[in-house]
């Protein structure tokens, strides 16, 4: 399932895991400040068992538990509880197939511009520290400008896309240089292999950290349909393989948003993400 372009909004609503903001210092005043993804890689189990993600359920599930359909959560590599990423369990058996080109693929998307995704923070006077901020992914467009090594420049200009709205989450803290919002619900366009297709990624959270060099690290979760999975893997051009593979094994990995039968209907899915400081041009906000 490879992210090769994004990406529109679905209504979402504010949340943070930081302490709430005092809405009475909220403006604008501290101007907006853009990034560019410069790498796009699922999050994986590490070698200890864990993994980056979130509570998407609000539930520390274990094995059997009637939340979560039974699938147990995994603890992130700070000791949080809770974290749902199921998708990353499939992943090793995934890669023996074709899906094994999947990050590849998305780097070279990046790098020649068909991926252009725009983290942003507005209000902040303190990148570092800000008890009421806004976020904002936006997708842009442009011919992105790279180095010898075929990193993304930091410091240039891109367009807004104005085909695709923004994901907004208002009223958020900077704490220690980190900021969280949710949910929010991306509608996703896929490339897979010459196969355009659409998904959604549902009711997510995404969370990403300032460095003192101005670069942005990050993680991006939420619930991917297993109907759409299925839509997914048997799109054209894809091998029976993948379908078969996903075929048998989403529902057991399923693991958010139970039907009323009790069966989970969503897969959890956890992305992580780079970026370096970017411009954008002002009438995109007029």
């Amino acid at each position: 399932m490879i992210l090769l372009l994004a990406l529109a909004c679905g209504s979402p609503s504010s949340s943070s895991d930081s302490a709430e903001p005092d809405l009475s210092t909220c403006d604008a005043s501290g101007g907006r400040q853009h990034w560019v993804l410069n790498s796009l890689l699922f999050v994986r189990v590490e070698e200890d068992g864990s993994s980056d993600g979130f509570d998407l359920d609000e539930a520390a599930t274990d094995f059997g538990d009637s939340a979560g359909c039974g699938i147990p959560d995994m603890v992130s590599p700070t000791g949080q509880v809770g974290i749902d990423n199921a998708f990353a369990r499939l992943i090793p058996v995934l890669e023996t197939t074709e899906f094994i080109s999947a990050e590849t693929i998305i780097d070279a998307h990046i790098k020649n511009g068909e991926i252009l995704l725009i983290p942003e923070i507005a209000g902040a006077e303190d990148l570092h520290q800000d008890e009421c901020v806004s976020i904002a992914l936006r997708r842009g467009t442009g011919e992105p400008m790279t180095d010898t090594s075929g990193s993304m420049l930091p410091a240039q200009t891109f367009d807004l896309d104005p085909e695709f709205p923004t994901v907004e989450i208002p009223e958020v803290s900077i704490v220690d240089g980190q900021v969280e919002g949710g949910p929010i619900t991306l509608d996703l366009a896929l490339d897979i292999l010459d196969a355009s297709i659409r998904f959604t990624l549902l009711d997510g959270k995404i969370r990403y950290q300032v460095h003192e060099d101005g670069t942005i690290s990050g993680v991006v979760g939420g619930g991917l349909s297993t109907d759409q999975l299925r839509e997914v893997s048997q799109a054209a051009n894809i091998m029976d393989d993948v379908f078969e593979l996903i075929d048998s094994l989403v529902d057991s990995a399923a693991d958010l948003a139970p039907d009323a039968t009790g069966q989970c209907t969503q897969v959890s899915v956890t992305l992580k993400f780079t970026g370096v400081p970017v411009y954008v041009y002002e009438d995109a906000f007029e």
